[in-house]
């Protein structure tokens, strides 16, 4: 499953956020801990204060063992000090004299010895020992709650807590407007480079500070990649021309057509030193050819200045004006012209072989026919008429023993071959009455003499060439020979 991916002001913001986090937190843990370092100072300095106040106030009464008075002045300071949980008092030997606690001492508190910090159900107690003239006169324990002392602290913790969560999100609405602002040309980037992704051409926003080094690298490649994408939208459009044509005068006017419809140039003309005129053909000029300095050039032997030249081969220049193209992209434009040409050249040259190739079968069909009709000729006028005359003179023969009726059978045999064989040599049919009726002839013979079945069906809705005839009827015979033969 792909990941996904994450925007970058979803970073920013993010970084934002975890770099306050860290700060906040920092921020807070450092309070905590130096507020209330400094509450557990203060609570030990208080109580260090009022354990010494009372001790100094009890002194008298503890001497004169008035312990009323004495529990009377704890009680009143546990009134005047919410935060005292307890006071009770102890004689030298260790014995419990006096408390504040109203529903009698906790023996458990005498067990905890010298803690300095005890859990109760309302909360720590941090305890104090405070010795009465040295621990003469006894020893005084007072217990105070952390509570009360470090409540400050928390509200200042949670209201600092609360301050920095405010100021995260005033912090995080001021970082998203700025960095929405700030990626507006980094989205505008994104949006370009999207659509030269898809070939259309695309506004690429510069800003003036380092993005604006990136956006105007950006808007030189669309230009770049713009003027590639015509570049080669021209090189297919003039490849489709080319291949549409094998006249080199068309290829030519194809090229020149194709550079100005696509407003590569304004003005475009073929020009040859050695044609008459020196121009073969001008698209988009409108200076007559006689005053066209690139012919004049041209004509002077000089190099052709003011225009961009494509120099296709020895005959043809072509002079480009009203625009300016890649180096590279002209080289493409005359590579396909030439190719073009060469195409167009080497098919007229294999045209004119198969011109000459055709000529050359036709005349030496031309001899084979002609040479089959005088061998035709002479059976029939030399070989055909001694046959005959020797047959006249087996049959003058009368009476004539067996031996010559034989001789006489195979004079009139062998007659019968050679008119068979003149007429397959060179069938009179096909010159005077036409293929049809040759093949249909040539098949009843074969008919008559191989015992086989043929038919003829001649569908030509015109005349066809002698030679054509020809070829066709030869091509018959050979089939029909063929079966005959296998």
């Amino acid at each position: 499953m792909p990941r996904r991916s994450v925007s970058l002001r979803a970073k920013l913001l993010g970084i934002v956020a975890v770099t306050f986090a860290i700060v906040g937190g920092g921020l807070w843990l450092s309070a905590y801990v130096i507020l209330n370092d400094q509450a557990n100072h203060a609570l030990d300095a208080r109580i260090e204060g009022l354990s010494k106040s009372l001790a100094g106030e009890l002194t008298d009464y503890v001497l004169m063992n008035d312990l009323y008075t004495v529990r009377r002045i704890l009680k009143r300071a546990q009134q005047q000090h919410p935060d005292l949980a307890y006071a009770y008092l102890l004689s030298p030997g260790g014995d419990l004299l006096t408390h504040t606690f109203d529903g009698g001492f906790p023996d458990a508190l005498l067990d905890l010895g010298q803690r300095e910090r005890i859990a109760s159900e309302a909360g720590p107690v941090r305890q104090r020992q405070v010795e009465l003239l040295g621990g003469q006169a006894g020893s005084l324990w007072l217990g105070v709650y952390e509570n009360v002392a470090l409540d400050g602290v928390r509200r200042t913790l949670a209201n600092l807590a609360l301050a920095l969560l405010l100021g995260g999100l005033a912090a995080a609405l001021v970082a998203g407007r700025m960095t929405k602002a700030f990626l507006a040309p980094v989205r505008g980037m994104v949006a370009a480079v999207e659509s030269l992704e898809k070939g259309r051409r695309a506004q690429v926003p510069v800003p003036n500070d380092e993005l604006g080094v990136l956006g105007r690298a950006l808007e030189r490649f669309s230009e770049t990649a713009r003027r590639r994408s015509l570049e080669l939208r021209t090189l297919n459009l003039l490849g489709q021309r080319l291949n549409k044509t094998l006249d080199p005068q068309e290829m030519l006017r194809a090229t020149l057509n194709t550079l100005v419809e696509t407003r590569w140039f304004s003005c475009a003309e073929a020009l040859s030193p050695t044609a008459e005129g020196g121009s073969l053909l001008r698209v988009g000029c409108k200076v007559p050819p006689s005053e066209c300095p690139a012919l004049r050039q041209l004509q002077l032997g000089r190099p052709v200045e003011g225009f961009q030249t494509l120099e296709i081969n020895e005959e043809v220049v072509l002079a480009l004006s009203g625009g300016t193209a890649s180096e590279a992209f002209l080289a493409a434009v005359a590579d396909y012209l030439r190719n073009g040409l060469e195409r167009a050249r080497v098919h007229e040259h294999i045209r004119e072989k198969e011109l000459e190739r055709r000529r050359l079968l036709q005349a030496l069909l031309r001899a084979q026919e002609e040479e089959r009709g005088r061998i035709a000729k002479d059976l029939h006028d030399q070989v055909g008429q001694s046959l005959t005359a020797l047959r006249l003179g087996l049959e003058a023969l009368e009476p004539a023993p067996p031996t010559l009726h034989a001789l006489k059978r195979l004079v009139e045999t062998t007659l019968s071959d050679v008119r068979r064989i003149g007429r397959e040599l060179r069938p009179a049919a096909l010159d005077e009455l036409g293929l049809e009726a040759a093949l249909r002839r040539m098949v009843q013979e074969m008919a008559g003499f191989a015992e086989i079945e043929s038919d003829v069906f001649v569908h030509c809705s015109r005349p066809l060439p002698p030679e054509l005839e020809t070829v066709l009827y030869r091509v018959a015979q050979e089939a029909l020979t063929n079966v005959v033969r296998h």
